[in-house]
């Protein structure tokens, strides 16, 4: 039985991922909620993330006549997740400089309102402005941490998708 290239599958399906993630993003955008790191915005971009990894995965065993290993699960998931990755790092580039270019600023804002209500003797540490001069030049740590994250989580996600998808002689 000859293998099949799982090439097609990671971009087909990493690339639904991400129109699906960007289309969440946008959503939120709208919706006004799109500063909110709540519990409902990660699970719905987890099952996002997760929905297309198994979709594809399972999409890669039907192309290969049933059959698919542990590793070449692992390898289409972390692949889709890269994709979906660079997609969304694409909106986030697109969101911060040129859709709502104070966006950075204004997340700065409610960090720190977030660290005065936790800790109300930061005020005495520093102000705002000086939190924000302070942390502006850091912001671009952003890129890298989404790609990681994202590369992250589809891992973990691929691991434990694949045990269960995994078919072999």
């Amino acid at each position: 039985m000859k293998k099949i290239s799982s090439k097609n599958v990671i971009y087909q399906y990493g690339f639904l991922t991400g129109v699906v993630a960007i289309t969440w993003g946008i959503i939120q955008f709208i919706m006004g909620t799109h500063y909110e790191n709540d519990v409902v915005s990660q699970i719905v971009g987890s099952i996002i993330l997760i929905t297309g990894i198994v979709l594809g995965q399972l999409a890669f065993r039907k192309e290969n006549g049933g059959l698919v290993s542990f590793s070449e699960c692992l390898k289409v998931g972390v692949g889709i997740s890269l994709v979906q990755a660079i997609l969304g790092l694409l909106y986030y580039f697109l969101l911060t400089n040129f859709i709502e270019p104070d966006f950075n600023i204004k997340a700065l804002q409610i960090s720190y309102a977030q660290m005065v209500e936790s800790n109300p003797e930061f005020t005495s540490q520093m102000n705002e402005q000086t939190f924000i001069e302070n942390s502006e030049p850091f912001m671009w740590i952003a890129y890298p941490a989404i790609l990681l994250f994202s590369l992250f989580f589809g891992l973990l996600f691929s691991l434990c998708s694949g045990i269960l998808i995994k078919k072999s002689n």
